[in-house]
């Protein structure tokens, strides 16, 4: 066995102690943070004229590392990768990387093929068909490094369209419409198909919208997945409307499918998902052929850029979409676990994913539950626990022990703020965050003070969010986020008034306790779960018996390879990049996404939490409808640039 020394060993060094943390991103910064050079591989340097040669230079159980040598002329047959992370550094010469699409007849035609010089890194994750080929114009050797991981165990090899008179072309040149991709389907990704569709029918603009969605439905995403019909929205429906300029619309619609509706009813959130998906199913049907609709149910691993403009969507099972532009409408993934290297002892009983279908099904009437977290999702689990009489207590752990506020029991209408928000703005370096929460405070004491609702002074800064937002430095962001945040979040996002009264309830009869601490330990056996809780102003631990413990701490962001597949294959050459605090993805404040080296793209646009970095209000209906109908301006404004472009002079 070779003894490996200088940065190749080192290299492996930092590989072997990822262990299993060997993601699409890190892989990829190793081998940039490597500064390899031909000369630290050259042994593994072995040019032969049968083909292009692969050397191993280290096999684990979970990757391996190989060197390629390519002669001219030489290059791979189209294959995937078939569950494998993948990452190539090109070290000497040119590569050109082909991406290619599997037709209906069963060959492989050539999309294109996009250049990766020396220096350069190239990756993905199990994603579409491709080829790697030396292009040297000088007759170079072409040398490149790849990390497998796991390590390739077989791949599907296809076969190229020959080259004879009669061969299909991809893509027919000329008479195509326009194709937008849109990488996720919940409110964000439906709404901005509807809305795209709307407008292009509306203009004649012929236009193919294909959505991209993992689960099995339209309209929903996490957050009105639910089957449950305790599960409530916490926004009146008379504001819920799909469309910006229809405010009744989803309250018309409720009275027109279940029973006559007010825009004060707070609703199923079941139903709402049921609304976004007709709503856009009938928004297809009307807009015709110039204007039309496919939905994959598949998830969207890669997205690479076609060299000419526009880009490929790789899919995990079906063909890959060729697309003018993409919008990335993915929303939120599930919560990471904050104890789970606290824990010792079997984990069945620990549910790590609370918007799992059937999460809390197994859990008895008289069995003890511990609750992570305290806001919204937490009160989710509650209802879905307390739905049948119920006699075992739950305990919720959150760090500051506080709860989402209840909405009034009649609309508030909202303050005009528009003053304070001026003076707010109008700070020497920018706003500043306690002296705008002391500024709120003092201002829904007074409303308070004169008998009206402190409510009207939250929902009155909810218009200027995103200027005031925009305004602070990041220091007073990740000031806001560390310190402000946890107090500003239950009055913003409040529970709907049955709901907090149930929960209530429950407080009052003892089945419902709010522990204000942080988990130091927690063990389990086959019978119980002893949870350990340091209580806050108290160094003393505090042991609570549990028999489930469901983790309720919110969800987590998509903008990493961790999360995402697509995003990560954006991240790793560049095209997106993720914002300092990470929150999401730096946009512009149209939705464009910003590329690593701060340059707007003009055809790959974010919507809905991804945006957070920008807007900060980017997860309510009423914010994202708004951002649904700005997109699909901006895309159409895009794809009619692109046909004159193509207008001959």
């Amino acid at each position: 066995m070779d003894v490996l020394s200088g940065p190749i060993a080192d290299l492996v060094r930092q590989l072997d102690e990822m262990r299993s943390d060997l993601t699409l991103i890190k892989v990829a910064s190793a081998l940039r943070s490597a500064n390899l050079t031909t000369r630290d591989v050259e042994r593994y340097v072995r040019p032969t004229q049968k083909s292009y040669h692969r050397a191993t230079v280290a096999r684990r159980e979970l990757y391996e590392l190989l060197v390629l040598t390519w002669l001219p002329g030489q290059g791979s047959a189209p294959h995937d990768h078939s569950g494998s992370v993948s990452a190539m550094l090109v070290l000497q010469a040119e590569a050109a990387e082909g991406s290619w699409r599997i037709a209906a007849d069963g060959f492989a035609d050539l999309q294109f093929e996009t250049a990766v010089g020396p220096g350069q890194i190239t990756a993905w994750q199990d994603a579409g068909v491709h080829t790697v080929r030396n292009a040297s114009k000088t007759g170079e050797t072409l040398v490149t490094l790849h990390v497998y991981t796991p390590p390739l165990r077989d791949f599907r090899r296809f076969i190229p369209r020959p080259q004879t008179a009669d061969s299909v072309p991809a893509f027919a040149a000329g008479g195509e419409p326009s194709t937008v991709v849109i990488v996720g389907a919940g409110f964000s990704g439906a709404m901005s198909a509807a809305q795209i569709l709307a407008r292009a029918n509306a203009s004649g603009t012929p236009v193919r919208v294909s959505i991209v969605e993992r689960q099995g439905a339209v309209g929903e995403g996490l957050a009105y997945s639910t089957r449950e019909q305790a599960h409530l929205l916490n926004v009146p429906a008379g504001r819920m409307s799909a469309w910006p300029d229809r405010p009744n619309d989803f309250v018309e619609w409720v009275s027109r499918r279940y029973a006559v509706a007010e825009p004060s009813d707070y609703l199923p959130r079941q139903w709402y998902g049921e609304y976004v998906r007709e709503t856009l199913l009938t928004t297809a049907q009307r807009a015709g052929d110039a204007a039309q609709l496919s939905v994959a149910f598949d998830e969207a691993r890669r997205i690479a850029r076609r060299p000419n403009g526009g880009w490929t969507v790789n899919l995990a099972r079906g063909a890959s979409l060729p697309a003018d532009a993409v919008v990335l409408a993915i929303g939120h993934r599930t919560p990471p676990d904050p104890i789970g290297r606290l824990w010792s002892g079997p984990r069945d009983r620990c549910i790590v994913d609370p918007w799992r279908v059937f999460a809390t099904n197994a859990i008895r009437s008289d069995e003890p539950v511990v609750i992570l977290g305290s806001g919204l999702t937490a009160v989710d689990a509650v209802m879905s626990l307390t739905q049948e009489p119920r006699s075992g207590p739950i305990t919720l752990i959150s760090r500051r022990g506080l709860v989402p506020q209840s909405h009034a029991h009649s609309p508030v209408s909202p303050a005009d703020l528009q003053a304070f928000v001026s003076e707010q703005l109008a700070r020497s370096g920018g706003a500043r965050a306690l002296l705008l929460f002391r500024g709120l405070r003092d201002l829904a004491a007074e409303a308070t003070a004169a008998g009206r609702d402190w409510r009207s002074i939250v929902d009155g800064l909810r218009p200027h969010t995103a200027r005031l937002w925009q305004a602070m430095p990041t220091a007073e962001r990740r000031k806001f986020l560390s310190r402000l945040r946890p107090f500003w979040e239950p009055h913003r996002h409040r529970m709907a008034l049955g709901v907090a009264q149930h929960f209530g309830r429950l407080q009052d009869q003892g089945l419902v306790r709010i522990v204000a601490g942080r988990v130091a330990s927690a063990q389990a056996d086959e019978s119980d779960i002893r949870l350990y809780v340091r209580e806050k102003g108290d160094e003393r631990l505090r042991e609570i018996h549990a028999r489930w413990v469901i983790n309720c701490t919110g969800p987590s962001a998509s903008n990493s390879a961790e999360s995402n597949p697509a995003i990560g294959s954006l991240l790793v050459r560049g095209w997106v990049r993720p914002d300092e605090l990470a929150l999401g993805l730096d946009t512009t404040p149209d939705g464009n996404a910003i590329d690593a080296d701060g340059q707007a793209l003009e055809d790959l646009f974010v919507i809905g939490t991804l945006r957070k970095p920008s807007v900060w209000e980017s997860t309510a209906a009423p914010e994202l409808r708004a951002q649904a109908a700005a997109i699909a301006d901006r895309v159409l404004a895009h794809l009619a640039r692109m046909r004159g472009a193509a207008q001959p002079a």
